[in-house]
C-alpha cells in the first residue's frame, strides 16, 4: 500500500483499533500492568449513547477492583428486582411473580443502568490520569502480520489520519480489534461469523412517561398477545422499553423514515412516527388498565439483532485479538454486549502484558480463545432461548418453562456463574474435599466476596477490594485453625524458601500472599508468626466465626491452599501441604524472576511512542 505524507512510523506494542468500552476497559486494564500501548478511534469523539445501558454485578465487581465504580454508581440507576405480567383467565392483568435481579452471592445484587457513553467517558478520563489519550479520527485501512524473525515488530498497520487526510504507517507487536461488529480488524484477519438463532428485530427507546403501572422501578416482562413488551428504569427517570417487531409490521414502516442498516439510538433524525405511534399503542393495549403515556423521547430505533459468534477470538500467530461485539453480538434482552466485551479485556490484559514484558511464554495467550469464546457460545445459547420466551404466545406450557430457564440462567447473566475450563490457567484436580455447594471453591470459577477482618488495623475489608487489577497472581492461605499445625509450619518454610512462588516470581513481584486464619487476631501476633507471613502483614485477615471459610466450603480444621489469577478466577485448590505443586503449576508458563527474555521478536516498548 502507498503511504502519503510522512514515511516516518508510530511505535506500539499494543494498537487497540476502537474506543468502543471493550477497548477502553483494555487500555485501562493493560495501564495497569505495566504495559506500553496506543488507542485510536475512527470517529472524531466518543460515542455519547447507545444500546447498552446496564453493567452486571460482575463487571461492577471489576470495575470495583480498578477503582472505578464509585464514579459510574453516581451516574447510575440500581435495579434489585424483575417481575412478570400476564393476562388472567378473565382478562386482567396479573403479576405472576416478583424475584431479585441476581441470585449470586455478590457484593453487587443489582444491575446498574448507565448509559454506555457515560462509561466510556469514565474510562476515557481514567485513562487521561494515567497519561494515555485516545487518538481520535484515526480509521484503519490495512494491516499486514509477519512471521519469522525479520522484524522485531510483526505487524505493520496503515491508518488514515481524518484531520490530515494522510495514510500513516504504524508498526505493532499486537493488534486489539474492539471496533464493533463490522469490524475491519477482523475482516483482514479473514475471521468469519457463525450465526446462531433468527435474525430478529425490537423496537428499543427510552422515553419519558407519565404512568400508573405500579413496578416501573422494577425490570419487568408484560406478556400480551398484543407483543411482549420489557420495560425497566433508566437515567433520568426515563423508561427504557423493548418490544418485537413483527414482519407485518415493518412491512409497514415508511423507508424514509428510519434506515434500516442504523444502529445508532440516536441519530439526530425526526423520531419516525409510525414506530413511535405503534409503540404507544402496543404499550396502552398490553399494560391496561394501568396508564403509561409517552410524554418524551430520547431515542428510539429498530434494533435489527443477530446473535453471531467468530469462528476464533485471535489469528493463529496470536497477534490479532478480537474483543466484544467484534467477535460475539447478543440480544439485547439479556444486557450482555458492554459487559461481555469488558471482560473479554480483563480476561486477555493481564496474559498479554506478562507475555509483553517478558514475564510469561507466549503459550498464555492461547487461552483467551478457548475461555472467552467458550463463554461467549454459552451466553448466545442462552440469547437464543431468551428470544424465543420473549416471542412465544403469552400463556403457552412453553413460554412458563421458558422462564425457569431464565431463571437457572440468572447467574450466567450475572457474569459471577462464569467458569473456565481446565487448561493452561486452569488445574481441574482439587486435592482437598470441599463442601458441595455452588458457591463454594471451584477451579475456574470467580473467587467469591468475603467479609474479613485486617489484622494489622482491625477494620473490616472485603477481600475483592483487596485484589487489585494488575498482573500479580494472588496465593490464599486459609490456615483455619491450624496455625501450630505440622503442614502449616512446613508450608511457612516453604514459602519463606529460594524455591517459592513468592521468591522466585519477585522481579517483579508476580505472586501476592494472603493468610486468613480464625483465631481472635486480639490473641494473634503479627512478628510472632513464621515468616513469610509478617512480611505481608498489610494481608493477614481474620475470618470471624469462620463465615467466610463456610461460604466457600472450607473445613477450618483443615484450611486449603488456593491460587487466584489476576482477573480473579481461581487457578488451583489444593492442600496446605502442596505449596510445590502451585509451584509446578505456576513454572508451566511463568517465566523465572522475568529472567527470561521475550518471546522472539515480540516488542518492548519504553512507554514512550517512537517516530523513526
Amino acid at each position: 500500500m502507498a503511504v502519503q505524507g510522512d514515511l516516518s512510523a508510530v511505535y506500539a506494542d499494543i494498537l487497540i483499533i476502537g474506543a468502543t468500552p471493550a477497548g477502553l476497559m483494555a487500555a485501562s486494564c493493560l495501564t495497569r500492568c505495566g504495559a506500553t500501548f496506543r488507542i485510536v478511534e475512527k470517529r472524531p469523539k466518543c460515542i455519547k449513547r447507545g444500546y447498552a445501558n446496564c453493567l452486571q454485578p460482575r463487571t461492577q465487581e471489576v470495575l470495583q477492583t480498578l477503582g472505578l465504580l464509585s464514579t459510574i454508581a453516581d451516574k447510575a440507576v440500581r435495579v434489585r428486582e424483575n417481575t412478570v405480567y400476564t393476562r388472567g383467565s378473565t382478562g386482567e392483568l396479573l403479576r405472576e411473580s416478583i424475584g431479585l435481579d441476581t441470585l449470586s452471592h455478590t457484593c453487587y445484587p443489582y444491575s446498574r443502568v448507565v448509559d454506555q457513553g457515560v462509561v466510556a467517558d469514565i474510562l476515557e478520563e481514567d485513562l487521561r490520569s494515567w497519561g494515555h489519550i485516545v487518538d481520535y479520527s484515526y480509521e484503519l485501512i490495512d494491516y499486514v502480520v509477519k512471521t519469522g524473525n525479520i522484524d522485531s515488530w510483526h505487524i505493520q498497520a496503515y491508518l488514515k489520519n481524518h484531520a490530515t487526510g494522510a495514510i500513516e504507517l504504524w508498526r505493532a507487536g499486537y493488534i486489539l480489534g474492539c471496533d464493533g461488529e463490522a469490524s475491519t480488524v477482523r475482516r483482514i484477519a479473514g475471521i468469519g461469523f457463525e450465526d446462531h438463532g433468527v435474525e430478529n428485530v425490537w423496537a428499543v427507546a427510552d422515553v419519558a412517561a407519565e404512568t400508573s403501572f405500579p413496578d416501573i422501578k422494577r425490570r419487568s416482562v408484560v406478556k400480551s398477545v398484543h407483543g411482549t413488551c420489557i420495560l425497566g428504569p433508566s437515567t433520568e427517570d426515563r423508561v427504557r422499553v423493548i418490544t418485537p417487531l413483527t414482519p407485518a409490521f415493518l412491512a409497514s414502516m415508511d423507508p424514509s423514515e428510519y434506515s434500516t442498516a442504523s444502529q445508532s439510538l440516536h441519530d439526530h433524525r425526526t423520531h419516525p412516527t409510525t414506530l413511535l405511534t405503534s409503540l404507544q399503542t402496543r404499550l396502552s393495549a398490553a399494560l391496561s388498565p394501568w396508564v403509561f403515556t409517552i410524554k418524551g423521547v430520547s431515542c428510539i430505533t429498530r434494533y435489527h439483532n443477530k446473535k453471531r459468534l467468530a469462528f476464533q477470538f485471535s489469528d493463529t500467530a496470536h497477534r490479532i485479538f478480537l474483543l466484544g461485539d467484534t467477535c460475539h453480538t447478543h440480544s439485547p434482552l439479556t444486557n450482555q454486549s458492554v459487559n461481555t466485551g469488558m471482560m473479554d479485556a480483563h480476561n486477555l490484559s493481564w496474559k498479554l502484558a506478562l507475555v509483553l514484558r517478558g514475564l510469561a511464554s507466549s503459550s498464555l495467550l492461547a487461552t483467551y480463545d478457548t475461555e472467552r469464546r467458550a463463554l461467549a457460545q454459552q451466553l448466545i445459547r442462552f440469547d437464543v432461548k431468551v428470544d424465543q420466551i420473549i416471542l412465544q404466545q403469552p400463556n403457552s406450557s412453553a413460554v412458563d418453562e421458558g422462564f425457569h430457564d431464565f431463571k437457572n440462567g440468572n447467574n450466567i447473566i450475572s457474569g459471577c456463574g462464569v467458569q473456565y475450563s481446565p487448561g493452561l490457567v486452569v488445574k481441574e484436580e482439587v486435592r482437598i474435599r470441599i463442601k458441595s455447594s455452588h458457591e463454594s471453591l471451584k477451579p475456574g470459577k470467580r473467587l467469591l466476596p468475603m467479609t474479613l477482618t485486617r489484622h494489622m488495623d482491625g477494620n473490616e475489608v472485603n477481600v475483592l477490594d483487596e485484589m487489585q487489577s494488575d498482573e500479580r497472581f494472588h496465593l490464599f492461605v486459609f490456615a483455619g485453625e491450624t496455625l501450630i499445625s505440622p503442614d502449616f509450619v512446613s508450608l511457612a518454610i516453604y514459602l519463606a524458601s529460594a524455591d517459592s512462588p513468592l521468591t522466585v516470581f519477585s522481579s517483579p513481584q508476580l505472586v501476592d500472599l494472603f493468610f486468613i486464619h480464625t483465631w481472635n487476631h486480639f490473641v494473634v501476633s503479627l512478628p510472632d508468626l513464621p515468616d513469610p507471613f509478617p512480611r505481608w502483614a498489610h494481608r493477614v485477615y481474620e475470618d470471624p466465626g469462620g463465615k467466610a471459610y463456610a461460604s466457600v466450603g472450607v473445613n477450618p480444621k483443615f484450611g486449603v491452599l488456593l491460587l487466584v489469577r489476576p482477573d480473579g478466577h481461581v487457578a488451583v485448590v489444593t492442600n496446605l501441604d502442596d505449596g510445590r505443586g502451585i509451584m509446578d503449576f505456576l513454572r508451566a508458563f511463568l517465566l523465572d524472576n522475568g529472567a527470561g527474555s521475550p518471546d522472539e521478536g515480540t516488542p518492548i516498548g519504553d512507554g514512550e511512542d517512537m517516530v523513526l
